[in-house]
C-alpha cells in the first residue's frame, strides 16, 4: 500500500476523533456541598431590540428598494 497524504489525513483525523471521545467522558465529580442550581439568566429590553434591528437589516438587504 503506497502511503500518501490523503491516507495520513484520515488516519490523523480517525486517530484525533477516537482520543476526544475519550477525554470526553471523564468527568470530574464534586463535593457534595456544592450549589448546583445556576441563578435565573436575566433577558433585557436589548435583545428584542437587537432583533428588531437584524430582522431590519435582512430585510433591506434582501429587498433593495427599502
Amino acid at each position: 500500500m503506497k502511503i500518501t497524504h490523503k491516507y495520513i489525513t484520515r488516519v490523523l483525523a480517525i486517530a484525533l476523533f477516537c482520543f476526544c471521545f475519550q477525554s470526553a467522558q471523564a468527568q470530574i465529580s464534586f463535593p457534595d456541598n456544592v450549589n448546583d442550581e445556576a441563578p435565573a439568566a436575566p433577558i433585557n429590553g436589548l435583545i428584542a431590540l437587537g432583533l428588531a434591528a437584524g430582522a431590519a437589516l435582512g430585510l433591506k438587504k434582501t429587498n433593495k428598494d427599502l
